[in-house]
């Protein structure tokens, strides 16, 4: 076996801890990934420990750190020293990548069914089957209630339903008690 063959099958283990440089706590699952110098692509890499420690170990020794995590600056460490197959970066600290948004806007729907202690809503809204169809269209399809054909309301076989409509009472409920 020669020396040179030796030299190029050397590993170095590279190991540090990750913390946040703000509140000085360790950063978990950070991603350390260790890179070729020249050809610039991915060797190996690890995640953080809970503690923010990793340990990593190189099968070349021409290369350069990366240490990433969601929320935060990527920082890039090329200055290290190599000793007895060993590299100990320390601590390294990641500061918070601040964007700021300039707007945003929050959409909701109401549900379609709400229950309350002493009703159920019903909440049409947007719902595609519901536009340009009737009261009684829109009954029908509310789960539990039935409309017989003379436009009677019935909520599980019961007829004594009370049909409100924004709120207020409705003509509906006057034909289904009558």
């Amino acid at each position: 076996m020669s020396l040179s063959y030796y030299a190029q099958n050397k590993k170095v283990e590279v190991t540090g801890k990750v913390i946040e440089s703000s509140s000085k706590q360790p950063v978990m699952f950070a991603t350390v990934a260790i890179w070729d110098s020249e050809t610039k692509k991915a060797i190996t890499g690890t995640t953080t420990l809970e503690d923010g420690s990793f340990k990593v170990i190189s099968s070349i020794d021409n290369f350069y750190i990366e240490v990433s995590f969601i929320g935060f600056t990527t920082k890039t460490i090329k200055d290290f020293k190599v000793e007895n197959s060993k590299v100990d970066l320390g601590t390294i600290l990641l500061d918070q990548n601040s964007t700021s948004l300039e707007e945003f806007e929050i959409q909701a729907e109401k549900s379609q069914m709400e229950f309350k202690l002493d009703k159920r809503v019903f909440n049409v809204g947007k719902d595609l089957s519901t536009t340009g169809a009737s009261a009684t269209d829109v009954l029908n399809n509310v789960p539990s209630v039935n409309v017989n054909i003379e436009g009677q309301v019935s909520l599980r076989g019961s007829n004594g339903v009370q049909i409100l409509i924004n709120g207020k009472p409705s003509i509906m409920s006057d034909e289904g008690n009558s």
